[in-house]
């Protein structure tokens, strides 16, 4: 950096935007509907350049904290116990009680109080750890972390700490920012080992720092800035460090390196003795190394790689030539290590045949879903190689899996149709590419589960039955997308996808009940929270009714209730608990 820059660095303060008038402020009260995060205030003129405008306002990233914050605490509760937990009870019943009688000062203080006291008792409850192994201090380092990020949060609350220091505000949002990428997957992971085992500890902790990659490491605006003049409100592929962010280039580097190192490093930390022993563990490497990068280019458009400084002529290249390295290392690992190794009995093609047909389904996806990403397929013309691109990975799927040749034509039709819709988006065409893929997904449960004879103890129904609902999910699934794209039916779309949530309760309700370890409690989990954020964007977007949205959000909720208690009566008593308390849509 130049002596120039530095200088301008250095004489870099803050002020507050100063108030409008009454007309603009009135202008702002009715755009806010278009605008809820306040980018539409503008700085004011004649500011000395490097000059951020500070302006008092609420923290706008509340539920983003709250998604790692929420769990974490109650993790780390339930480590430190009566001891810790009485502390926090005890803390925030006095921070309650000042903040009612209005002591802000004071309301301040006890939440950093209760922050400190919680430290001390996790401190001590972690005293045992020493004596097992020295390299516990970093998992008590992360935790007394986390509780600082907590104070934090809370700090960002007092909207009179504005008014009275801007500077500390800005701070605390870029440390609070800087530490929950960081710890709450270390705990999270940590919490999960110790229920789960530690066979599979690196894609757990893969799992969160994923998520909280794409929540805190991606480009967020400040609650407390002000965009600059003559800045775009959207942030795109490419920023700069004065871009109105919450971190930094500096932050930003540190959390994708970690991102992409620590899963490695753990996956060398705990199979060290058989990292290459088989093609799984190969695979197993080449997962760990290569997913983390991949999630970090696929979220460019998003700005996860403007810490890199690329420019945009170049950008679209580099994002293209490291996607397409990275997913066909990835089709490659899942093949041996999900493929081969989960899905072995189904695959009726003797050596050396079954592996050329599942490299070709295979490898046939990963290049439709590339060639879909890089923009190769804008063109009309590319429908022919992109129709004998998926009649190859059907071909390949149908060999591998043993159908016969008279079904083989049913997946060369579902691609076709397919292509059709992806060019055209004529209902008819996706409609036809739902018949002949569910004709061929109906055949492999027919003759895959069908002939045994079960009856599951949940509800008196035999496998048979089972294979029925699940037939029945699996066409709702593939008419969801479709008429969710193309149809302007509330109506219809919502009935769909209610059948949809019913026959999801109705499987997990089986298979969690009646088989332990065949369908793990966190699968119920995953479903739930997909099931609930479908239901809410679908609604936000107009697709739904409110009370279909209602009545899906009711079902999904529900199933939580198998987590808790996995009996046949668990279900529908938890399905009537949210279709009493829940609110309806309006």
């Amino acid at each position: 950096m130049s002596s120039e820059a530095q200088q301008q660095g250095a004489r870099r303060r803050v002020v507050a935007a100063p108030a409008s008038s009454s007309r603009a402020q009135e202008d702002r009260e009715n755009s806010r509907e278009d605008d809820p995060d306040g980018t539409s205030y503008e700085p004011p003129e004649n500011m000395p350049e490097g000059t951020i405008a500070f302006r008092y306002n609420k923290f706008q990233h509340n539920a983003r904290i709250a998604c790692f914050m929420l769990p974490c605490m109650g993790i780390l509760m339930a480590y430190g116990g009566k001891t810790t937990t009485s502390t926090v009870v005890a803390g925030a019943m006095v921070t309650y009680m000042l903040d009612f009688y209005g002591w802000r000062e004071g309301t301040l203080i006890a939440v950093w109080v209760t922050v400190v006291s919680s430290m001390a008792t996790l401190f001590l409850a972690s005293m045992h750890l020493f004596t097992v192994s020295i390299y516990n201090i970093a998992l008590v380092y992360n935790m007394l972390a986390f509780c600082a990020s907590a104070g934090l949060w809370g700090t960002l609350q007092f909207t009179q700490l504005q008014r009275e220091n801007p500077r500390t505000v800005l701070i605390c949002e870029r440390l609070l920012f800087a530490l929950m990428p960081a710890t709450p997957p270390v705990l999270m992971t940590w919490a999960t080992v110790a229920m789960a085992g530690a066979g599979a500890c690196h894609y757990y902790l893969l799992a969160y720092l994923s998520a909280g990659f794409y929540l805190y490491v991606l480009p967020v605006r400040s609650s407390f800035r002000v965009v600059a003049r003559g800045r775009s409100k959207k942030v795109g592929p490419a920023a700069d460090e004065l871009d109105e962010l919450i971190m930094g280039r500096f932050e930003s580097t540190a959390h994708a390196m970690c991102f992409v190192i620590l899963p490695a490093l753990i996956k060398t930390a705990v199979h060290h003795g058989h990292m290459y022993s088989t093609r799984d563990d190969l695979a197993d490497v080449v997962l760990t190394h290569a997913l983390p990068p991949l999630v970090i280019v696929a979220l460019a458009d998003r700005g996860s790689l403007w810490w890199m400084g690329i420019e945009l002529k170049y950008y679209r290249v580099f994002r293209t030539a490291c996607g397409a390295a990275l997913v066909l290392a990835v089709a490659g690992a899942i093949e041996i290590r999900v493929v081969f190794h989960a899905f072995r009995q189904y695959i009726r093609v003797p050596y050396p045949y079954d592996y050329v047909a599942v490299t070709a389904g295979v490898y046939g996806l990963a290049l439709m879903v590339l060639a879909h990403f890089s923009g190769v397929l804008e063109s009309r013309g590319m429908w022919v190689p992109l129709t004998a691109l998926g009649a190859t990975a059907a071909l390949g799927v149908q060999m591998a899996l043993g159908m016969p040749f008279y079904m083989l034509p049913f997946g060369c039709a579902g691609a076709y149709f397919c292509v059709q819709f992806y060019y055209k988006r004529k209902l008819w065409d996706y409609v036809s590419f739902c018949g002949t893929a569910a004709l061929v997904i109906c055949w492999f449960i027919a003759k895959s589960f069908m002939f045994l004879d079960f009856e599951f103890d949940p509800l008196p129904m035999s496998i048979r039955h089972v294979c029925l609902v699940l037939m029945a999910v699996v066409l709702a699934s593939l008419l969801l997308p479709g008429l969710v794209a193309t149809s302007r039916r509330p109506g219809l779309v919502g009935g769909l996808l209610a059948l949809h949530a019913a026959g999801m309760c109705v499987l997990e309700l089986q298979l969690h009940c009646q088989f332990k370890g065949i369908y793990p409690p966190y699968l119920v989990a995953l479903t739930t929270l997909v099931g609930l954020f479908l239901t809410s964007h679908l609604f936000a977007l107009g697709k739904t009714s409110g009370a279909t949205a209602w009545l899906m959000g009711c079902l999904y909720a529900s199933k939580l209730g198998l987590l808790l208690h996995p009996a046949p009566l668990a279900l529908p008593s938890s399905l009537l608990l949210c279709l009493t308390i829940s609110p309806i849509y309006v």
